[in-house]
């Protein structure tokens, strides 16, 4: 079976679906039976890419000046089935990545698509403008698989009566940072040398005003905590803007420190070495939050929110907060901080790679 995977990003580009779309191909790569190609932005080079997965790095912008092209390109590769991601921080504000499932599909090729996010999150302008970019992808026939449980629920309910001829599937994803087991000499030695004696505390995830990352200066105390954002912080963006020079205004110029983007065994280190890592998301995390699954897997304590769970969870060894209760952080991060389980070692993109290869065959099939 030949699958075409479209996705605006892929790495090196900053996008956790971009990540999420290079781990699928590369899990689904180790079928023998199957060939992987990725249709992607023009900056990505196949030299970064493994060499059993096909880059089709041809997309500039993704404007309908490029549908020829895009066109041309999908046809002469011959797809068996062609998967679509949504939505991608390298679509920009194009309309015509919406629009391409619908139209690839009134040209018989079968499509999947996958929705990385709620259509609707709240009942906003914004958020019903959003809602009807998706019309189209309603509208394609196909596969469609949703990485948050109950995701029907949120949808208005013509989209959820549309979207019922689907073969739609919840396919849990799973995080791009490996988990890292340290020894505990090796652990004390990052603390001492990025804390100096103090909390080690971490957060990670890209920096958007959902994540709640203004909060951490509420909620920590540079008197006893070390911060560290595994992160990137561009003056040019007003939130990050505000995030340093809340930064620099405040003791946290000396007791916190932003790494910039880092690679993922990297990553992984630094969550596993931290006494804490705080996830404050302000409308709650869950289950689809990859950079909750980075946290957790690695055993360190994970303090992050949740309008679903609430308490320890001693299993998992997080502790869920109703969001934007500080108190209730606050509490919680002083009582379990330095608590600490074992890694997990996950299989988790075999089992993400095998559902979607029995999707795949379904949809070929109808």
């Amino acid at each position: 079976m030949r699958i075409l995977l479209v996705s605006g990003s892929f790495p090196p580009m900053q996008c956790g679906i971009g990540d999420y779309t290079a781990l699928l191909a590369q899990a689904m790569s180790r079928y023998t039976n199957l060939k992987i190609a990725v249709l992607t932005h023009t900056s990505i080079s196949s030299t970064l890419t493994p060499q059993n997965i096909e880059t089709l790095a041809i997309a500039e912008n993704w404007s309908w000046a490029e549908i020829g092209q895009l066109l041309s390109a999908i046809k002469q590769w011959k797809p068996n089935i062609i998967h679509f991601q949504f939505p991608t921080q390298g679509y920009g504000k194009q309309k015509l990545p919406w629009v391409l499932p619908l139209a690839l599909a009134t040209y018989g090729y079968p499509i999947v698509q996958t929705w990385h996010e709620y259509v609707l999150q709240n009942q906003g302008l914004a958020d019903w403008k959003n809602c009807l970019l998706y019309l189209p992808n309603v509208l394609t026939p196909g596969g469609l698989i949703v990485v948050r449980p109950d995701y029907t629920k949120h949808l208005p309910s013509i989209y959820r009566l549309l979207v019922a001829s689907k073969e739609l599937r919840f396919i849990p994803n799973a995080s791009a940072i490996p988990s890292i087991t340290l020894l505990d000499k090796t652990r004390q030695e990052i603390r001492n040398e990025i804390a100096e004696g103090q909390k080690f505390i971490a957060y990670f995830g890209f920096a958007l005003p959902a994540k709640g990352v203004e909060l951490l200066f509420e909620v920590l105390d540079p008197q006893q905590h070390y911060l560290v954002l595994i992160c990137e912080l561009n003056q040019s963006d007003a939130y990050h803007a505000m995030l340093l020079e809340r930064i620099r205004s405040t003791h946290w110029s000396t007791k916190s420190k932003v790494t910039g983007f880092l690679g993922a065994e990297h990553v992984g280190r630094l969550l596993a070495a931290a006494d804490a890592i705080i996830l404050p998301f302000r409308k709650g995390g869950g289950s689809w939050n990859t950079s909750l699954q980075a946290a957790s897997q690695q055993g360190t304590f994970v303090l992050t929110t949740s309008n679903e769970q609430h308490g320890y969870d001693e299993h998992n060894n997080i502790y869920y907060a109703q969001p934007d209760n500080l108190a209730e952080m606050r509490q919680a991060l002083a009582t379990y901080t330095g608590h600490r389980i074992p890694a997990k070692n996950s299989k988790e993109w075999e089992r993400i790679a095998r559902d979607h290869v029995e999707l795949y065959s379904k949809v070929v099939s109808r």
